[in-house]
Formats: C-alpha cells, sequence, structure tokens
C-alpha cells in the first residue's frame, strides 16, 4: 500500500501542473478569440468569461487525457533516471506491480472523463450555442465597425458597409447578400439604418436608401435588376428563431437513438474518450522507461508525439465515420483497436519483454 501511495502521488504531482497549466492556456487562447469578437463588434463582452469557462469544460476530455499520459511518463522517468525503479525491481517488486498502480490510476481518470465526456461535454455545449444565438448572432448596430462583414440572427443576410456616418450613425455605401427560397438578393444601398418596428408586423428591419436590387435565381435562370428609393429588409431577432440542432449539445441517449452517420461518430467519440484515456495512460508505462541521469524529461517529446498522433487517428476516424467513408462499424473504434494491441505487446508480448528485462538488466 505504501508503494501504492508513492507512485500514485508520484504521478498526480505533475498532473496537478500539466492539467491546469494546460487549461490555463487554452483558457487563454479562448480569451483572445472571444475578445477579437467583442472589439469586432459582433458579440458584447458581458458573457466572455461564461463563454471561456464552458469552452474550458468541454475541452477537458482532451486535456486531462493528455495531462495524465505526461504526468506518467514524466513521473515514472524520474524514478528510473534517479535509479528508484531499478531499486524497486532490485527488493523484488515486478513491472506487473508498477503496471497495476498505473491501471488504477488510469481507470479513475477515465472514469472522470467519461462523466466530461457522456454528460459535461453536451450540457456546455448547449449552454454556449445558446448564449451565442443570443449575443453573437444579435448584431449590435451599434458597435458595427466599417469593411467588416455581419450576419443576422437567422443566417439569413450577411451586411457590409464601407463607412460610418458618425453624427447620424447611419451605414454609407452599404452591400446585403439575403438568401430568400431559391433566390439569392444582394442589395446595394447608398445609406442604410436599422429601425424598430418599421411597418406592421415587423419588429425590426433595416432600411436602405437610393438601393439597387439584384435577384440571382440558384437554378440559373435570368437575373432580375429593381431600383428603390427607400428598401425595408425584416431583420430577424433572436427571440423569433428556433435553436437549430446540434449533435455537440445533444444528450448521449439521443444520439444512441440516431441513425444519422453524423450523430454515430458523435456517440462514438463520447464513449470512445474514457478508454483512449485509459490506454494512453498505460501506454505511459513503457514510454518512461529511461537510463540513469538520462533526466526525467527525456521522454517528454515521445509522449507529446504518442499522443498527438492517436489524437489525430481518431479525429481522422471520426470524420470518416461521418463521411461514410467507414461504417459504422468498426467505426472510430479501429484507432483504439490498434491502440491496445501496441500496449499489450509493449507491456505483455514476449519480445518486447526480452528487451525490457536486457535492458533493466543493463541500466
Amino acid at each position: 500500500m505504501i508503494l501504492d501511495r508513492y507512485i500514485s502521488w508520484e504521478i498526480a504531482k505533475p498532473l496537478l501542473i500539466f492539467c491546469p497549466g494546460l487549461v490555463f492556456l487554452y483558457a487563454n487562447f479562448t480569451a483572445a478569440r472571444y475578445l477579437n469578437q467583442v472589439a469586432d463588434g459582433t458579440m458584447t463582452g458581458d458573457n466572455v468569461l461564461l463563454f471561456v469557462l464552458l469552452k474550458a469544460a468541454i475541452a477537458m476530455e482532451v486535456l486531462l487525457p493528455i495531462a495524465l499520459h505526461l504526468s506518467i511518463v514524466v513521473a515514472l522517468g524520474r524514478l528510473y533516471t534517479d535509479s528508484e525503479m531499478t531499486a524497486l525491481f532490485a527488493c523484488g517488486v515486478s513491472p506487473g506491480r508498477i503496471v497495476r498502480i498505473v491501471l488504477v490510476v488510469s481507470l479513475v481518470a477515465a472514469g472522470l472523463v467519461a462523466y466530461l465526456s457522456i454528460y459535461v461535454r453536451p450540457w456546455a455545449n448547449d449552454i454556449r450555442y445558446r448564449l451565442e444565438y443570443q449575443t453573437v448572432a444579435d448584431v449590435d448596430f451599434n458597435n458595427m465597425k466599417p469593411g467588416r462583414f455581419y450576419e443576422s440572427s437567422s443566417r439569413k443576410h450577411v451586411i457590409f458597409f464601407q463607412h460610418l456616418d458618425q453624427q447620424t450613425g447611419r451605414m454609407q455605401e452599404v452591400f446585403i447578400q439575403s438568401r430568400e427560397g431559391n433566390q439569392v438578393r444582394v442589395v446595394s444601398a447608398e445609406e442604410a439604418y436599422y429601425a424598430e418596428a418599421v411597418e406592421t408586423g415587423m419588429s425590426s428591419a433595416l432600411v436602405c436608401l437610393e438601393a439597387q436590387v439584384y435577384m440571382l435565381p440558384q437554378d440559373h435562370g435570368d437575373l432580375v435588376q429593381a431600383t428603390a428609393q427607400r428598401l425595408v429588409i425584416a431583420w430577424d431577432r433572436s427571440s423569433a428563431l428556433v435553436l437549430e440542432y446540434r449533435r455537440k449539445a445533444a444528450p448521449t441517449w439521443q444520439l444512441a437513438l440516431s441513425d444519422s452517420s453524423s450523430d454515430i461518430a458523435e456517440l462514438q467519440w463520447r464513449l470512445s474518450t474514457p478508454v483512449a484515456t485509459f490506454l494512453m495512460g498505460l501506454l505511459g508505462f513503457p514510454l518512461s522507461r529511461a537510463r540513469a541521469r538520462q533526466g526525467k524529461y527525456a521522454k517528454l517529446f515521445v509522449a507529446v508525439l504518442s499522443y498527438a498522433t492517436v489524437y489525430n487517428l481518431i479525429m481522422v476516424a471520426k470524420t470518416w465515420v461521418e463521411k461514410e467513408v467507414v461504417g459504422t462499424i468498426p467505426g472510430i473504434w479501429w484507432v483504439h483497436i490498434l491502440l491496445a494491441i501496441l500496449v499489450a505487446s509493449l507491456l505483455w508480448g514476449p519480445p518486447w519483454a526480452e528487451l525490457w528485462q536486457s535492458r533493466g538488466r543493463r541500466s
């Protein structure tokens, strides 16, 4: 029990550094992206902190596994370089005993990742999408800047203007693209301004002055051109819109009942993250193998490279399932099967075990 607690604490110490560090870096990157949107006028700054916290909660299912993998490699690597592992083996502690300790730690981390992936991920994504729909989609015309593209709540309209009259607040040299059925409407106006209750039954609208209207049929029909002294375009409010379906925010049970390949890929991703966490934890043991006085961070690059390889393979497999390049069986599980075979061969395979033992005797 003393050995179990000692090695577990040695793994926990770098984990308590790597995990908060990765979360801090990710939160800073996310905050910078949202603050750029605030500066552009495409969202308000009231909910930036909440957005950052939600994004960090979503990313934990990826950050925790890599932090665990790095912590195991660094912690056990230190034991090897300080000759503590050699002393343990000399005292009769078998490599299997160390593997069991790593297995238990990996199981605990995998259980936490399973909760994050199955429950926290969709919950946080649902809140994030709702907030983005309310804050990002509702364009504040008072904060809009010239020379940028802005989209309406319903994503039916895209607006661009060259200049802004500081006295009247009106936009000048305005271009608006709208989709209406199977037609695309492009409006070029000298001036435009946002107004409330312009016409009966219209809560808000964009009023365009001296407008040129071009109707572009998507079925390769004839171009229709018209001129209007005053053109009113209904500008949707988010309160009147229905939030569209997002599979990342869908409950796990709902994904399990779906036949869509995209939903199945998302479901398999959520179920596979704890499996990948467990396997990457076990992989950290053979990767931590180091010679005496080599340095406890000697295998850090190998650990990062191995995790990046596995993560990218899983993302590729997920994309293949979404695009139906690969069937739902094996789905994305072939990556985990290959990873499990690699881990088993490194830990218990006859050729690798002999090499491992001979290297242990030399060091």
